[in-house]
């Protein structure tokens, strides 16, 4: 064998042990490279949604978790901040249906979107007609002198009621929301909706998205 072919087969017998070595260390580092990059997206404590890249933790996160998750408050569309919020200074977060405020010791409670959307749409709830008395199978609220009857009525008493809505601020009317036309009624907290089902004429009660409405803050492709 010559000098240079014996070259060639002792490059080629160390280019192929060092070749896999310089991959496997490769491998290595963009494993650890990925692991740290998702340690950053979702640090101890935080639920992240790929869907919105938000995450939720501590406080809101407990509530959001213990009163519907996903399919009350949707999708977090903000990340924690401080705001202004009527008069207070605490942290929030936005969601696809709600803003959730954290009150400390007062513990988490839901924004007054419903309120303040019919404010940003220049018909406060005070100046809509009130009831006195409320009819058969409907319950009276005096501190709003607003009626609740069915349906919506059941869906109040029976997804959180007082809590979870606040008290009804119009009686329930039709109106148009986006290209739909149907039957609504706006709470302190929340607006809902009466949606045909199908054809037997089922109903059922949907929550709107305020904060795709009109407030001030609302990403508006995630509306």
């Amino acid at each position: 064998m010559t000098h240079d072919k014996k070259e060639r087969t002792m490059c080629r017998t160390w280019f192929w042990p060092w070749a896999l070595v310089v991959l496997l260390v490769s491998v290595s580092l963009l494993a650890h490279v990925s692991a740290a990059t998702a340690s950053a997206q979702a640090q101890p404590g935080q639920r992240c949604f790929v869907q919105t890249n938000q995450c939720i933790s501590g406080p809101i996160r407990s509530y959001w978790e213990r009163n519907g998750g996903l399919s009350v408050f949707g999708y977090p569309i903000s990340p924690r901040q401080t705001e202004r919020v009527e008069g207070h200074t605490l942290p929030v977060q936005w969601f696809e249906r709600d803003r959730l405020e954290d009150h400390g010791a007062q513990g988490v409670l839901v924004g007054r979107l419903g309120a303040r959307l019919l404010e940003l749409q220049g018909r406060p709830w005070e100046t809509f007609p009130h009831d006195t008395v409320a009819p058969p199978g409907c319950r009276y609220f005096v501190e709003t002198q607003h009626t609740l009857c069915e349906p919506f009525l059941s869906y109040w008493n029976n997804n959180g009621g007082l809590a979870r809505f606040g008290y009804p601020i119009t009686q329930s009317m039709g109106e148009s929301v986006g290209n739909w036309f149907g039957i609504v009624q706006y709470f302190e907290r929340r607006r809902m909706e009466q949606w045909w089902r199908d054809a037997l004429a089922a109903f059922e009660q949907r929550f709107s998205s305020p904060t795709c409405d009109r407030l001030r803050f609302r990403p508006r492709r995630w509306c």
